[in-house]
């Protein structure tokens, strides 16, 4: 390896699955065209067709026209024909509409090809796996859940890559705010960390291999899910935005994270969230610029294993 390999990591809530069905589409691949992440995490991304043979996808949309030559994987979590309730106004709405198969999920994109999870000598898939399932209602309060892990071929690594959409309330947040919803809120999410620390400790943590988190985590840095679970138990580090502004129309903090589990690396780190003012989506994106260095560099030599930020170097 060279003295250090950089790439750019970006994190997205596109927000597909609203009412508007993504009517700043356009937008949005636009803010990702034109920040060039090696490596992306989507979540509310969606995919439906119709009787009248038109297909729609987010996620190819993105390879199409923003990301081109990328390998990507597009994880479901939600999907009319599984989860059909007459109380989700936009299945009502699909039904009258001809849609067909309408799902929203997480996706993956990346420059480098995917690999299997165990022998990462030859290529695979990512997992979709569920984090969060119980008798759907037509609410996000029982919209289901689910992390896609993917192991990348860098080259000279092997890395996995993480992406997730946790779990949020009606009447957690906001004017409308009911008592206790946010402590119920906050221990659904770190349970679904802890399964996350589940599915990664022994395979990954465990083996010093390098994990990369990218979501909607729907939780600010302090709760318990990100600090006590995956930062303090876990060993990853929450990359902190220079700029650390919100990343949600309706919260001042940021809900949106990469955090990085460095392995046996030295990684720096710059990381901002773009602002755009919820132009596109009602999620601001969050982009991260990681350098990566081995037992044969200076800056492992002086500083060893761990995650810094750039501007304390």
């Amino acid at each position: 390896m060279k003295e250090n390999f950089s790439l750019k990591l970006m994190t997205y809530n596109i927000g597909g699955g609203r009412k508007n069905l993504g009517s700043h589409f356009g937008e949005i691949v636009e803010i990702i065209k034109q920040e060039q992440p090696d490596i992306l995490g989507v979540q509310e991304a969606v995919e439906w067709s119709t009787l009248d043979g038109e297909n729609i996808s987010q996620p190819k949309s993105i390879i199409e026209d923003g990301l081109t030559d990328y390998h990507y994987f597009f994880g479901p979590t939600l999907a009319m024909r599984e989860n059909f309730h007459t109380q989700k106004e936009l299945f009502v709405y699909g039904i009258f509409n001809s849609w067909q198969n309408w799902q929203q999920g997480n996706a993956l994109f990346s420059r480098w090809p995917f690999v299997r999870l165990g022998d990462s000598n030859k290529p695979g898939q990512p997992e979709n796996i569920p984090l969060y399932r119980t008798l759907y209602a037509g609410s996000r309060d029982t919209d289901p859940r689910y992390a896609i892990l993917a192991r990348i071929d860098l080259g000279f690594a092997k890395i996995f890559v993480l992406t997730t959409h946790l779990t949020t309330l009606n009447g957690e947040r906001g004017p409308q705010e009911i008592p206790r919803k946010s402590e119920e809120a906050q221990a659904l999410r770190w349970e679904q960390c802890e399964r996350i620390l589940n599915l990664t400790r022994t395979f990954i943590l465990e083996k010093n291999e390098i994990l990369i988190i990218l979501g909607d985590l729907n939780a600010v840095p302090n709760e318990p899910g990100i600090l006590s679970s995956l930062e303090n138990k876990g060993g990853l580090v929450r990359l902190i935005p220079n700029n650390n502004v919100g990343t949600h129309l309706k919260v001042a903090e940021p809900v949106d994270h990469i955090l990085i589990y460095p392995g046996n690396y030295h990684i720096k780190y710059s990381c901002k969230v773009i602002n755009n003012e919820f132009v596109a989506s009602d999620h601001n994106p969050v982009v991260a610029e990681i350098s990566l260095h081995d037992s044969n560099s200076k800056l492992f030599e002086s500083r060893g294993v761990g995650v810094f930020q750039e501007d304390l170097q």
